[in-house]
């Protein structure tokens, strides 16, 4: 896939994972971040609304008490208390399963980022 699609497609996941305007962890409004819970390397889930979660840069990455990269344990814990084991278990098969995308499939991916209702 060419790489100003991909740009296309990570700016358009971040934006629809950021739509609601509050840290999911402590309630912040300002300084908003996208976090992957499977890291975006994974194809098959890179794109997947599920897959993120809204974070202020604290809980994204400089806090030392909750923070999706300085805590990782306390982070997927949390996730799992907040998501659920269904939304786990659906977001585990997917990221386990081969995607092979290519750039005929990026307006499908942007209509399925759009169109996810959380």
């Amino acid at each position: 896939m060419k790489k100003s699609n991909i740009t296309k497609l990570d700016k358009a996941w971040a934006y629809q994972v950021k739509i609601k305007s509050i840290c999911e962890h402590c309630g912040k409004v300002t300084h908003l971040n996208a976090h992957h819970y499977y890291s975006r390397s994974i194809r098959s889930v890179r794109w997947d609304v599920s897959n993120g979660f809204c974070l202020c840069v604290g809980c994204h990455v400089f806090s030392t008490h909750f923070s999706a990269h300085k805590t990782p344990a306390e982070f997927v814990e949390w996730a799992l208390e907040r998501r659920g084991q269904e939304w786990y278990d659906k977001l585990k098969d997917k990221k386990n399963s081969l995607a092979r995308y290519k750039d005929f499939d990026v307006e499908d991916i942007l209509l399925d980022i759009q169109s996810y209702k959380f």
